[in-house]
């Protein structure tokens, strides 16, 4: 991950929605609020230069990758931020709407890419790992085509139980053993007095 410029913009906006969910602990109801509010930032902090920048910050934006499987596909990412200058490129600017996501993803480059998880209740170890596994796996299998890569777990559970802390302790103990290089990841608690400011990034 090359820590450009961008990035300090995205994490910026990644920090105000951070504070709007342990400041409103029940403002987000499912992972889709928490997509919109930080596209909302991200447009506010001027990650792209375009006046209406919807054209490079893209949610559901399909995996260059096809992955395989009984019926093999490509992933989605919950939201990235296209590089300017491949997107503008003319070959891409005359590809018509109904272009094969193939020719489009070969021509694009991804600046960013953001995968975007809401803990809401205790998951069984193997689901849990499942649900990491796959989103660290769109944002870093081979051959990969983001630039920089965030795994941004929000953990809005009940911090009086001691088992839902041993579960969130948990938690950020599995999401330490993926990091890597290029990755960038988050794990913020609902409730601010859980843990410092400067150990949500792991």
């Amino acid at each position: 991950m090359v820590h450009s410029t961008l990035c300090v913009t995205v994490e910026k906006a990644v920090s105000q929605v951070v504070a709007d969910f342990q400041n409103d602990q029940d403002r987000f109801w499912n992972e889709r609020d928490l997509h919109w509010s930080l596209f909302y930032y991200l447009k506010h902090q001027r990650v792209s230069e375009e006046a209406y920048p919807t054209q490079l910050i893209r949610a559901e934006l399909p995996t260059r990758k096809v992955f395989p499987g009984k019926k093999p596909a490509r992933g989605h990412y919950d939201l990235v931020i296209l590089d300017a200058e491949s997107y503008y490129k003319q070959e891409v600017q005359n590809m018509k709407a109904q272009t094969s996501w193939k020719e489009f993803l070969e021509a694009v480059e991804i600046a960013v890419a953001i995968e975007v998880k809401l803990w809401l209740n205790r998951l069984r170890p193997e689901n849990m790992a499942r649900r990491v596994d796959w989103d660290i796996t769109k944002l870093t299998d081979k051959p990969i085509s983001v630039r920089n890569a965030y795994f941004l777990n929000f953990v809005q559970l009940n911090f009086k139980s001691d088992y839902m802390l041993r579960y969130y302790q948990e938690l950020r103990d599995y999401l330490t053993t993926k990091k890597r290089l290029g990755l960038r990841i988050l794990c913020i608690p609902s409730d601010p007095k859980i843990q410092s400011v400067s150990a949500n990034w792991l």
